[in-house]
């Protein structure tokens, strides 16, 4: 990118995934070969302790894989090509892996002109927000409201759950007095703002009859009819809860949408996240089948927000805004 960095902020009033999410999409990026910078405003630095671990168990793991390779040389044996793509993918992660910094929201305030000159190289700069978005008197916290007037694009994370509708009502309003207060001083909102919708699939259960009724096989008088029957259902489940999970996101989408679109892609939080996370790794450094569902189904989310950075904003001009005092 021969641009400025482009600046995401992940902001929610409650914990829902976001050092997780931004674990798994800095690794990705760095895959495709993007730099970087991570501002860790959270009073507990879980990112940065995350990302400080990552680089230990890499470390290891090379060293380990360097020694096996010189061994294998040694005795003269062939080397595995798994062996040697480790080692290429561990290295190529090691050296591309995202720099984290540790700033309060009110230093990040203070010094975002700063942050923003010295990291200009960089190609994303994604800001970690304390899970909250009201101060004591339940009024939005000042920091976070210039963070988001200040972002290319702004995340906000939300499981489907009452308190989560409660504080997408709270984002919206936020939202809707930056753009009120853009307009009325002459200018427009450019932010962009999207919702990442988050599900667990453990947690859907498929609806039954639904799953009966689509069922086409219907032989059960041998194991292998028995096995294509148990197939066809387990595939009809995953049709179900992918269904829930659309009438979901299409559910808030009506309500929100029009401050907070969703992303074109949820995310499927698989228990392989949290599990890699307290190792200090993160999907990307599994190679299990369900590593490989949980990578494919992440590679939609990436993809989604790398198009909503560069989705032509829509913006009516102040012109066209009418305020009503």
């Amino acid at each position: 990118m021969n641009q400025p960095a482009k600046i995401l902020a992940l902001i929610s009033h409650k914990s829902i995934t976001k050092t997780t999410t931004i674990s798994n999409l800095s690794h990705s990026l760095a895959l495709q070969g993007y730099r970087t910078l991570i501002i860790d405003t959270d009073g507990v630095p879980a990112i940065q302790m995350h990302i400080e671990q990552s680089k230990e168990v890499t470390e290891k793991r090379i060293i380990k894989n360097k020694a096996k390779v010189e061994l294998l040389k040694n005795k003269g044996r062939a080397i595995n090509q798994t062996l040697l793509d480790q080692l290429e993918y561990d290295e190529f992660a090691l050296e591309n892996r995202p720099i984290v910094i540790a700033r309060s929201l009110y230093e990040l305030d203070a010094q975002f002109d700063v942050i923003k000159r010295d990291y200009a190289h960089f190609d994303f700069i994604i800001v970690d927000v304390p899970a909250k978005v009201l101060d004591s008197k339940n009024n939005p916290i000042k920091e976070i409201k210039r963070l988001i007037s200040f972002s290319d694009l702004v995340i906000t994370p939300y499981k489907g759950d009452t308190q989560n509708a409660v504080t997408a009502v709270t984002v919206s309003g936020i939202i809707e007095d930056l753009k009120y207060d853009a307009v009325s001083l002459g200018g427009k909102f450019t932010t962009k703002v999207r919702s990442l919708l988050a599900f667990d699939p453990a947690r859907i259960k498929a609806n039954s009859k639904e799953v009966s009724a689509n069922l086409t096989l219907t032989d059960t008088s041998t194991t292998a009819a028995r096995l294509a029957r148990n197939a066809e259902r387990k595939a009809l489940k995953e049709i179900d809860r992918k269904n829930q999970i659309d009438a979901d996101i299409r559910a808030f989408g009506d309500a929100f949408g029009e401050h907070q679109k969703p992303l074109e892609a949820p995310l499927i939080f698989r228990s392989i996240y949290p599990n890699q996370f307290n190792k200090g790794q993160t999907i990307y450094n599994a190679t299990t089948e369900s590593a490989k569902i949980a990578q494919a189904e992440f590679n939609l989310v990436v993809k989604a927000i790398l198009e909503a950075i560069d989705e032509t904003s829509v913006v009516a001009t102040a012109q066209n805004e009418s305020i009503t005092n």
